[in-house]
């Protein structure tokens, strides 16, 4: 008795509004307000030892609504003008007509009482079948499907910028005229927005013309709206609680959909660059076959680099459906502003040209580059194939036509070259064997450069170099003087002649000659 006079005294000092009314280590217990209209009619407390889950407690706010409308009845209160009504009838009201019902002669108090639960068990067998299309594997078209078939009215879900997503009943497999067929005027832009305002301030369904519409929310965002199509305004009650009891079981699974999308570019760059970085484990199969990729193929590691491109999440996102239009199989990460690609295929042309090619028509520009590492038959070698992508993205960039695709296979003595401490071995190997001579050419405006390099390619033939170079035999031997003179290399020594070979073809590969 004590207990109740004290649970009483919290009850009364409550505001009309639902409250918790557990404590710290204490069993759950919650008071839920049973409002009708603007009206508080008392309460219903409800205690558990386990704090219930959502369907739990979607259940228990079900039942709650149902028997403020109970107490409505019985307290002569249904029958009064909701303030400011006009959009649609009050939520919850068990009328199948939903007109609120007279009581007819002769009717007491258990017959009202016994249309009430009859009701009720329909509204339940509604929620319960809900569920169970939530929980079949159908998703968010399996859900529509039983709500069209439990109110014979045709459903649909939009997105929350009015875009159709999924349809059941006679619109099903076309969106509604108007809708998602192009740019909508900012007129009906405006309307949505103030209608969506709205939806979301006041309980249960709204009319937008011939539609029903309630909001699907969770944790305070809108993931979208749900539809029931009714030009003829024959919707009762219990078709506008079934809409709203659809709106809540889609709400989680929208939610996780939602969630679902933030996370996995998360997942897919963790999973690259641990890939790239040597760290992958034989969970990593399993984690990349979640992610829709097999690991189990050959693989080329691409890397990109778009400096043109506003971000590099958009990148991804372009490589991503470049890859979808070229039927290439990849899983797309990012190490600071590069991108990187895992490839799959034994693809004996130039996938990185053909990637180029659709990259830069899907972001509008060609100021990009692409790096090609080797094939690798084997998860341990993916590092491996990576560092040779970022050497050929190096030589692609450094070069004279900076923009387009480099396969490491593709530099042959270039391979040298690289990035960190290749790259300053490889132009400080340039400077040694060609630094005196490129000083001499920028500062008197000759080609001994280019006349060394054409001797050397020609095999050390006079006649040769002459030709390529379009001048007599006379001045291709007195330009070699000379360059034995500038450099101090003697052109007679067969080792001397290599490295100045090699020294000449990193150059014409940096800066080739116009």
């Amino acid at each position: 008795m004590e207990a109740a006079d004290r649970l009483d005294r919290r009850i009364d000092s409550l505001d009309g509004h639902s409250h918790h009314l557990h404590k710290p280590g204490g069993p759950w217990a919650w008071a839920i307000a049973l409002r009708y209209r603007e009206t508080c009619l008392g309460y219903l407390v409800v205690r558990s030892p386990t704090t219930p889950s959502a369907e739990e407690t979607a259940l228990t706010d079900l039942l709650a609504r149902q028997t403020g409308i109970v107490l409505a009845r019985l307290t002569g209160r249904l029958g009064e003008p909701a303030a400011g009504s006009g959009d649609m009838r009050a939520s919850g009201d068990l009328s199948d007509t939903g007109n609120p019902p007279e009581p007819e002669n002769g009717s007491t108090t258990v017959d009202l009482g016994k249309r009430t639960a009859s009701a009720l068990a329909s509204r339940l067998a509604t929620y319960d079948a809900l569920s169970r299309a939530a929980v079949s594997g159908r998703g968010e078209a399996g859900i529509l499907q039983t709500l069209h078939e439990r109110t014979g009215f045709a459903t649909l879900t939009e997105d929350s910028f009015g875009n159709p997503r999924a349809w059941a009943g006679p619109c099903a497999g076309a969106p509604r005229s108007g809708v998602g067929s192009g740019t909508r005027p900012e007129s009906e832009n405006r309307r949505r927005d103030t209608l969506m305002h709205r939806a979301r301030r006041q309980p249960g369904a709204v009319r937008d013309r011939d539609r029903l519409v309630v909001p699907i929310e969770m944790a305070g965002d809108l993931l979208g709206v749900i539809v029931l199509e009714d030009p003829d305004q024959r919707a009762t009650e219990a078709d506008t609680s079934a809409l709203e009891q659809a709106a809540r079981v889609l709400a989680p699974l929208l939610f996780h959909e939602r969630r679902l999308a933030e996370l996995e570019p998360h997942l897919r760059r963790d999973l690259v660059d641990r890939l790239v970085s040597g760290e992958g484990t034989k969970d990593a199969f399993t984690q990349a076959a979640a992610l829709g990729h097999d690991l189990h193929r050959p693989h080329k590691v691409a890397v990109l680099e778009w400096p043109g491109a506003p971000e590099g999440a958009a990148l991804c996102d372009a490589v991503t459906r470049a890859a979808e239009r070229l039927s290439r199989d990849v899983l797309v990460g990012s190490r600071g502003a590069t991108v990187v690609v895992l490839m799959t295929g034994e693809d004996p042309g130039h996938p990185g040209d053909e990637l180029y090619k659709a990259v830069s028509e899907d972001l509008g520009t060609g100021a990009g580059a692409i790096g090609v590492g080797g094939q690798c038959e084997v998860l341990a070698d993916l590092p491996h194939s990576y560092d040779e992508a970022v050497r050929a993205l190096a030589v692609r960039r450094r070069s004279q036509d900076p923009y387009g695709s480099t396969a490491f296979d593709e530099l042959g003595l270039c391979r040298m070259m690289g990035t960190g401490a290749g790259e300053r071995e490889s132009d400080l190997f340039v400077h040694v064997w060609l630094g005196r001579l490129l000083d001499w050419d920028a500062q008197h405006h000759t080609e001994l450069v280019m006349t060394l390099s054409r001797y050397l390619e020609s095999g050390c033939s006079y006649d040769a170099t002459s030709e390529m170079l379009l001048i007599h035999c006379s001045t291709v031997r007195y330009r070699l003087q000379r360059i034995g003179e500038i450099t101090g290399h003697d052109l007679g020594v067969v080792e001397t002649r290599l490295n100045l070979h090699i020294a000449t073809h990193i150059h014409n590969v940096l800066d080739p000659p116009r």
